[in-house]
This record gives C-alpha cells, structure tokens and sequence, in this order.
C-alpha cells in the first residue's frame, strides 16, 4: 500500500498540467453539442466543466476532463466512460443529480477519483428504473449501484449519506497567537472503507522540510507556537474492492506573533505634588490592559505606585508586560496665613498684603496669581507684599524641596475712593481729586474742570459739562441705563481719558458749527459710538451726505453708522438760509470713543478725509508726528466763500486752512464777510472735525489718548494757543487785492527742519482757488507752509512765487511772526522792478499781469546788494559725505565762505570760518548721531544739509 501511495506523489509532483478554461453547459442537450455549452465550446481533457443548475445534460460517449461539477442533472446513457490527464486526480462534486438513462447504464470514473457529494444533491436513478446494472464505477471497482449491495461496495442511497468517496479534511485551532499550543485535527468526510489510515506530515515556520507523526494521531499539538505559517499534510488511505484508495490535503495555519513589549511615555514629571496628576500613555496597540485594570490607551495618575501595561494587536495577540514606570506623589507646604490687607487710598492707588507662615529655607518663595502674577524671594516667617493694584489675588509657598502649598482664600484690593455729588456737595467735602472715583447721585452742573480717576453718572440723573470744561479721568465712564441718566458735554466742552478701558452707556455730546448756510458742508466726525449720519443732521437733503474714498466723493445713505475716526461731509439743513448765516448745533449721541482708534489699510498718495474720534481736541502735532505714513500737513474746510449756483453748487477749494509740524495758514482774511472763518489752526483738531491729510506710503493711522487735548474750541467751521515744546521761528505772509483775492503762505524755523524737502515741515499748495496762488519754493515744490533749519541765520533766503488769472495791483504783507522772527528784519525783493523792500515799514504794493512767476520775490533778512541766482541753480551744489570719520563739504561752483555743524538738538558743535575755497574736511567729531550742516557760500546762498555720521 505505501508504494502505491508512493508512486501517486511521485505521478502527481513530476506531471505539469495543462491550462484549461471552465465550460459551463447550457439548456438541455447531448454533451457532444456544441448548444449544450456557453461559448459553443465542448468541453477537452484540460477543461473544468459545470453543469449549470437548470441544465441537463446527456453523455452517452467517453470524455475526457479536467473535473466535473454537477449543480444541474447530468444524464448517463449507456456506459460512458469520463477520463482525465495523467497525474490528474479527477474530482467530481455533486450538488446536483448524477441520473442513468437506463437500468442497463453505468458510468466509469478513473482510479483514485474523488466523489463529493453535498446535499441536496445525489445519484440517482430517477428515469430507467432502479437495478443493481445502473452502476458508478471507480478504476475497475464497482463502486456503487442503484440497488443491491452484493456486487458493489455501496448503494447509491448509502453513498449519498456517507458525502461520497473518502476527503481528508484537517483543521487546526488557528489562527493562535506566539506563545500559545497549535492542534492540528484529523477528519475526513466520505466512505471509510476496509482499511482506514491516516498520518501527519508537517513542516514548522522557517523548516526545509516535514516532519512525519505516526499513523492514526487525531491531534498533534505545538505548545509555545513560534510565530509564521504551519504547513500540515494530513493524508487518508483505505481499500474499495481490494483496491487502495488515498486522499489528502494540506492546510496552512498562522501563529501571529505578539506585539512587541510595549514602552509607557509620561506628560510631564513622574514625581509631583499632591494634587497634582501625570498622564502615562502607551505605544499604539488595538487594546490595552494596565496594571490597574484600566484598558485605555492613556490613564491619568494621581497616586503614588508601580505602572505597567499589556497591547493587544489586531490579530488580538498581547504583549509581554512593559517596564514598570514609578510614579512618585509628594506632600504639599502650609498654605500662607493672612496676617493684614492695607487698601489703596486716594493718595496711594495700590494696596498690600502682610503674609506669615512661610517655614524659614534657603529658597523660600511667595507665588502671586489673580490679576497679576508676581513671585517674592522669602527667608523669613513674615513678607509684606506692596504695590498691589486694585483686583483680586491669591498666594502660594514653595521651599523647592516641597510641593507648593494651597492658595490662600482670594483676596481684595479695592479701588480708591468714591467721591460723590449728592446735589448740594460733595461726600469728601471738596471737589474730586484725580485718584476720586467721581460719582454723580444727583442732577449737576459743571463750574470748572474735573478730575477723578473714573466716573459714574447713576440712574436718572442728568449731569452737565458746560463749555469750556473738561472732565479728566483715568479710567473708564459709565452712565447707568436708568430712565433719565444723562451726561451732556455742552459745545467746546472735553472729555479726556488718559488709559484705554472701556466706556459705559451714552453721553450727549453737543457741537457747534458756527455762522453756516443751507448750501455750505461740515466736515464732520464722531465722539461717540454708534452715530448715524441723518442724526448728525436730520434736515439735510438724503443725497448730502458724503464720505471721501481716497479718490472720489461717494454719496453716503443717511443711516449710515459713522465709522469711528472718518471724516464725513454733510451740507446744511435744508430750512437754512443760503443768504443769511447761523450757528448749527449738532447732537451726538453714544458711548464716548476711548483707547487707540486704528484706521483701515489706506493707499499711498492719496487724500483720505480723517476725523477726530473723540469727545476732545486732540494734539495735531502729535497725530503727525505718531503717524509716520502722513505727509504731515492736515487741510481743515471753513466754507468761508459763499457758493455760486447754478446747473450744480460750485464750492470754493481755496477755503482750506492748513497745519503741520511748521504751523498753520488761514484760509480767508479777517476782511471777509461776517461770519467767514480767518483763524490760523493753531494745532488742536477739536471733537467732531474732520480734516483732510494725505499719504505718503500705505498702511494704517491711528489715534491714541496721549494725543488728546483739553482745548477744544477751535472747530472749521471754529482756539488756544498750544505750548510749543521745539523752538519755531516764523513769518506769515498775505497776498492780498482789492477785489478779495486772498492766499496765505508760512515760512518757520522750526526745531528738526532742515531746508530741503520734508513732508511734515513743509506742505504743498492745493492751487485751488481759480484767481490767486501765493507760495514759496524749494527744491522744485510750491509751499504754502515751508520748514527751514534752525539755528536761524539771517543770511537766510527764501525764493516766493504766484499765479494770478488777474492783471492788476496785489499786495503782499506780514500778517504775524512769532520766536525770533518778531524783531527780525524783514525785506521782499522783486527782480522784475529790481528792488529791495522793507516790509516792517509797510506792505509792498506791486502790478502784475496774468500767469505764473515763480523767479519774481525773494524772502530775505538783510538788504545788501546780492549776486543774482537761480531759484533752483542745479550747477551750484553741496555735496556732503562722510568716509572713515571725515566729513567732507564740497561746493560744485563758488567757493564756501564758512560752515556750521549742529546735532539734532540744534546744539552747535563745530564752525569754521573764512574758507576761501570749494573743499572742506572736518575730523574728530563724535560719530552714531545725526547732523545738520550748514554752509553758505561766497554769494550769499545757504544750504542745510541733514546727514547720518
């Protein structure tokens, strides 16, 4: 028997097999019909064939096949004989009907063929009639019939239930995990036989070869399986008929291996205080197992002890424990005993906390939380801890050995004192003091200024700051929602608040644009927060309303909340006279605007129309200087010439009086008609202006309290003179005719000038006005405001020009000079008349035709006899450079008579006279600082040159 077992390996292992392709019947036919098959195909020796449930199929001849499967009936007639390849074991599944034509038929498989049948289906005879003729044949056994079992091995009836001829078929308990037992178990299906066997054959993961077991061993067991793939044979064997019959097949089993042995990473330290927790988190795995049962990934941990865990894998293999991680709690220090709270005064704004408890150590600290956080070194058993400012704060120990300590319960420092009107006084018995709490309990009208360090108007009460007065606070305003709560700031009045909190509720805020006509603009802007444009001036034509876009007017809808620190123009209510002038007083009504106010991204070179966003004036100084995007020169609306109507309103665009760094000129002579506007900005934007500026780069402005001002009566339309912080010189000019024409230009010397081009010192004309353009020129621009260099040399001069659409006498004058200009000689010089002026003896009175002269005057401070020069003379220049610490001064043309060089502070630290020649080198002088160097030349001409040295 085992040769013969033997030599069926050796014929399966050492033949090939064709390839073949599946025939699948079709219908009912003969099986030699090309229509009995899908495709017209008839099956070959190479092929698998299906008979198709539904189908019948006759096979009265021999065939040859590959294996046979029958869903449907196949139909033998006559003794067919069904062959296969050599080394093919045939297989023939029934899940059908294998049925006989006649009870004369019979069917011939080759030896070793395997018979499976699976219920339903069956052999049967179910057309000829049942006799022990209608035969299965296996090799030369007679393997089974319809009836009788004396010539057979088996009835069909017993080989339906016994599932066929003999099907080894092993199982295993995989798959199992590395480290656990693998049982590999014999079964089989089918007929045993005469002489049933079996026996093993297995080959282990990584093994050249199999291991064989002895025969008849149901279960082999593998106990600490390695992990990898099990190769098992498990082969049957027994005789039908005398003749040996053998079955096996191989399954594989898979050992997974376990994870690897997982590592524990911790959030932060392992030893903590109490209180206090650590996270421990494993590798990833698809389950876990803790040591303390827990079967996150993560488990937090407040207690001290030993930590480990398990992972479990997707194939549910676990893991060897990790190493233990050891968590240490440690105790916490006393909590701080409260010993005295000192709270704030009026005069001493901050509080203090005496603490004792604290166990003397070498590094002994108080920890503050709260409002503020602070730590404090301490050695002893007593700290005070001061300048504590109004808020609420809790305190810990720490030793640095130990755990820090509880806080203590939350403690208070209060705010200073509340100072309150009660209608007849105040509760201090004085008025407020700038650390007061103000508090308004009663109805009140301002006398003066106030001062306090933050205010409160309770429930219906109204309360009043008349103009003129300011009401100075530090910190925030509120004004209770109550029916009746009111505070009205009257025109001019201010309010100034000097940190950037938060307001609460609404003040009324009032503004007075003065001696205005129906068809004159306001340029406007809003204190308060909200404020809609029709409330502002709720008579105004809908369509007069507008907003400048850096380009164009753009028509605003009158509902249009004001954005904080924008300008808007609005014309005049539309029941005002264009004849006859009277005040307006606008009403605003909101939450006062405090704190920085940031402008949108605006663009480069371009006109924006800004406003003024709070409830006082602000320093335009300042605004310019704090604003480095600016050009520097502010233009303010006065509306002073009437407007000329017609097919649409002509409005006057010389009526802009302008400011910056150097100072201000009017728009208008106080000889113009009564109500018209001819103040000079003296350097405050007060509440509710808006003003024109333009830019010189892109970016963003921005308003902010140090700029705010308690003057704030100067509005356009309407001032206190500022305090001027930087020496200014200057001179303002007129030019002027009988018929009105008007124009105003100033030169000033001002601190930080220098006498070339700069923005925020010299401001460009608008040459708006169609008959009249006065100005001074340097370096190719016409200025109505033009800063020059101190210290002030009175060999100083100035070239002047104008434009005039008018043939006639004008007259130029000094309207005012101030610093040391006010005892300075003053001479105008006119090349065309070839004359030199003094204008402290009077106005100069000159005739002109139309056009543009920009070479005619010349602003000078002495009158001698000068050569002639050109305005702009680009052969005649300084040069100033510096190179290994030596200033070098070079004149392109006359020679330099002497050189003066002042730090920024206008400080002179070097002079040199009597040069006599067009090349200077100055050494020795300290180098990091800014320069001004002054040079005048053999012809008079001076030049200021500013240089990093």
């Amino acid at each position: 028997m085992n040769r013969k077992l033997l030599f069926i390996f050796s014929m399966l292992f050492c033949f090939g097999f064709s390839n073949g392709a599946t025939i699948t019947s079709t219908g009912t036919g003969n099986w030699t019909a090309t229509t009995s098959w899908i495709g017209g195909i008839v099956p070959t020796i190479n092929d698998d064939v299906i008979i198709a449930s539904g189908s019948t199929i006759t096979l009265s001849t021999n065939v040859s096949i590959k294996s046979l499967t029958i869903n449907g009936t196949l139909l033998a007639s006559g003794d067919p004989i069904v062959s296969t390849s050599a080394g093919n074991i045939l297989v023939v599944t029934i899940n059908g009907v294998l049925d006989f034509n006649t009870n004369q038929s019979s069917i011939r498989f080759p030896a070793g063929t395997i018979v499976d049948i699976n219920p339903p289906g069956r052999i049967d005879d179910t057309g000829g009639g049942c006799s022990n003729q209608v035969a299965l044949y296996i090799g030369t056994v007679k393997f089974a019939v319809c009836v009788g079992s004396g010539n057979a091995e088996y009835t069909f009836e017993q080989l339906n239930n016994l599932g066929g001829t003999l099907q080894s078929k092993p199982a295993s308990n995989a798959p199992v995990c590395e480290g656990s037992t693998l049982n590999f178990t014999a079964a089989k299906d089918g007929a045993d036989g005469a002489t049933l066997n079996w026996h093993w054959s297995i080959k282990l993961p990584g093994a050249a070869s199999f291991v064989n077991y002895p025969d008849k061993q149901s279960v082999v067991s593998f106990t600490n399986a390695i992990s990898g793939s099990y190769e098992a044979n498990l082969t049957y064997t027994t005789t039908y008929g005398g003749s040996v019959y053998t079955s096996s097949k191989t399954i594989f089993a898979t050992v997974n291996a376990r994870p690897a042995v997982p590592t524990i990473s911790a959030s932060g330290a392992t030893t903590f205080c109490n209180g206090g927790n650590v996270t421990l988190t494993s590798i990833t795995g698809a389950s876990y197992l803790w040591s303390t049962g827990a079967t996150t990934k993560s488990i937090v941990v407040t207690t001290s002890g030993n930590y480990s865990v398990q992972v479990t894998n997707a194939a549910g293999c676990q893991s060897l424990s990790s190493s233990v991680t050891t968590v240490t709690v440690n105790s916490t220090l006393p909590t701080p005993n409260i010993v005295a709270i000192t709270q704030p005064t009026c005069v001493i704004p901050t509080g203090s906390v005496e603490l004792n408890g604290f166990a003397p150590a070498t590094n002994g600290q108080i920890n503050q939380s709260g409002s503020s956080t602070q730590a404090y070194s301490v050695s002893s058993s007593n700290y005070t801890i001061a300048n504590l400012a109004p808020g609420t704060y809790t305190f810990t120990a720490q030793d640095g050995v130990n755990c820090t300590s509880l806080p203590t319960v939350s403690i208070v420092i209060k705010a200073p004192d509340i100072n309150t009107w009660n209608g007849t006084g105040w509760s201090k018995g004085s008025a407020p003091i700038s650390s007061d709490i103000i508090e308004f309990a009663e109805n009140y009208q301002s006398t003066a200024d106030l001062s306090g360090c933050s205010c409160r108007v309770k429930a219906g009460k109204e309360v009043t700051i008349n103009s003129a007065h300011t009401l100075f606070i530090d910190n925030a305003l509120t004004v209770e929602s109550g029916t009746g709560a009111k505070l009205i700031f009257e025109n001019n009045a201010s309010l100034i608040q000097r940190n950037n909190v938060i307001n609460t509720g609404n003040i009324i805020y009032k503004r007075i644009a003065p001696q205005i006509r129906q068809a004159d603009f306001v340029y406007w802007s809003t204190p308060v927060n909200p404020q809609k444009l029709v409330d502002v001036s709720p008579l105004t034509l809908g369509d007069k309303y507008f907003r400048y876009s850096g380009t164009n007017w753009i028509i605003t809808n009158k509902s249009t909340t004001m954005v904080v620190g924008e300008g808007y123009i609005i014309r005049g209510p539309q029941n005002y006279s264009n004849t006859t002038r009277a005040d307006y007083i606008a009403s605003f009504i909101g939450v006062p605007n405090n704190g920085n106010v940031t402008s949108t991204t605006l663009d480069s070179g371009k006109f924006y129309l800004l406003g003024n966003p709070y409830p006082s004036a602000i320093d335009a100084d300042q605004f310019i200087l704090d604003n480095p995007i600016l050009t520097g020169t502010l233009y303010f609306w006065t509306h002073n010439t009437p407007v000329v109507f017609g097919t649409s309103y002509k409005y006057n665009a010389d009526d802009y009086a302008s400011y910056n760094l150097t100072g201000g000129v009017a728009a208008k002579t106080a000889t113009a008609a009564s109500g018209n506007n001819s103040e000079i900005p003296a350097g405050k934007i007060a509440a509710g202006q808006g003003f024109f500026t333009e830019t010189s780069s892109s970016g963003t402005v921005t308003f902010t309290n140090m700029m705010r001002f308690g003057s704030n009566s100067q509005f356009f339309k309407p001032a206190k003179t500022s305090k001027t912080a930087l020496e200014k010189n200057r001179l303002w000019l007129n030019m002027t005719n009988e018929g009105g024409a008007f124009k105003q230009i100033l030169i000033g010397y001002i601190e930080g000038a220098t006498n070339d081009y700069e923005t925020r010192y010299d401001g460009q004309t608008i040459d708006g006005n169609p008959y009249l353009d006065f100005y001074s020129v340097n370096n190719g621009h016409k200025l109505v405001i033009q800063g020059r260099a101190v210290p002030f040399s009175d060999t100083d001069i100035v070239p002047l020009g104008y434009r005039s659409t008018i043939a006639g006498n004008f007259t130029i004058s000094i309207d005012q000079v101030d610093g040391n200009l006010v005892n300075q000689a003053i001479y105008l010089e006119d090349k065309t008349a070839n004359s030199i002026h003094d204008l402290r003896t009077g106005n100069y009175t000159f005739t002109t035709s139309t056009g543009t002269f920009d070479g005619r005057f010349v602003l000078r401070y002495n009158n001698k006899t000068l050569k002639n020069f050109a305005i702009e003379d680009i052969e005649q220049k300084i040069l100033v450079s510096a190179k290994e610490k030596i200033i070098k001064v070079t004149s392109t043309k006359e020679n330099i008579t002497e050189v003066f060089i002042f730090d920024v502070t206008g400080k002179l630290i070097y002079n040199k006279k009597k040069i006599d020649s067009t090349e200077l080198q100055i050494s020795n002088l300290q180098s990091n600082q800014v320069l001004l160097v002054k040079t005048i030349l053999d012809n008079g001409n001076v030049t200021t040159t500013k240089m990093v040295f």
